[in-house]
This record gives structure tokens, C-alpha cells and sequence, in this order.
């Protein structure tokens, strides 16, 4: 597969994890352009601080290509590093934009759990949004 350059809203990294092939890295899921999920590993942490710092909802450009991890799934991607750069900063989080965001994420929304289940049994789908049935608790921290 040849690399291809893809705009990506990010919305959801994991934490850090040490990699003997990468360094320290993680792994980071987005929705492209096209209104599809889409997994990005290696990410090196600097990425993720500094002046090169992408933030949730940050919408990103960067060179991938499809990467049938040992899992199979059909999101994920590798990326040379190299090239990502940020092109838009309006949907991340100081800005608070939620119908901008809700445009971009409620589209993908799946019916349930289970829904998303049966789609990976089907087609290796391995990420999904869903709407929990009931809300058990809430607890507020912190003002953002």
C-alpha cells in the first residue's frame, strides 16, 4: 500500500506506553475527512506537548496507509511521523464548540454495544460511539 495524506480530527489518544521498536508512543483515534474512524500509531508523546502539541479535536494532516495490525482492524493506520501537522485548532478544547464537534462525531453514533460487536465480528470494526442507556452517576471535579 502506498502512503496516502489524510485530515484528521482527533478525538481520543490512549495513554503512553513504552515500545522497544518505537520508544515512548501512543496510540490515537480520529475521524477522517471522509466521516470515517481512523486509529494513528506510532505517535510519539512529544506530539503531544510542547509547541507541536496536538489536543483533542485538533484537526491534523499527516501521511498513513492502511496497517492490518495483528488484530486485524480495520481503523488502524501507521503514519510517518514526519509529516503531521495541525490545520485547524477551532474544535479543540479551550474553544468549547460542541455543535462543530457534534457535527464531525454524532454521525458515526451505533445503535449499542452490541451493534458494535456484531460490526467487528463482521468487518474487524474496533471502534465505535455509542450512547450509554442510562446514566448511573455523575461526578464534577474540576471546572475545564
Amino acid at each position: 500500500m502506498t502512503w496516502m495524506k489524510k485530515r484528521i480530527t482527533i478525538v481520543a489518544k490512549a495513554y503512553p506506553e513504552p515500545s522497544s521498536k518505537h520508544g515512548s508512543v501512543a496510540c490515537t483515534a480520529g475521524i477522517t475527512k471522509d466521516g470515517e474512524w481512523i486509529r494513528l500509531y506510532p505517535i510519539d508523546v512529544r506530539y503531544f506537548s510542547g509547541k507541536k502539541k496536538i489536543s483533542k479535536y485538533d484537526i491534523i494532516e499527516v501521511e498513513c496507509k492502511p496497517d492490518r495490525d495483528k488484530l486485524s482492524r480495520k481503523e488502524s493506520h501507521k503514519i510517518r511521523q514526519d509529516t503531521i501537522s495541525i490545520v485547524d485548532k477551532s474544535l479543540n478544547v479551550p474553544n468549547k464548540d460542541w455543535d462543530a464537534r457534534n457535527r464531525t462525531i454524532l454521525p458515526l453514533k451505533v445503535k449499542s454495544i452490541e451493534a458494535l460487536m456484531e460490526a467487528y465480528e463482521e468487518d474487524k470494526t474496533s471502534i465505535g460511539l455509542i450512547r450509554p442507556q442510562r446514566l448511573i452517576d455523575f461526578i464534577k471535579t474540576k471546572e475545564l
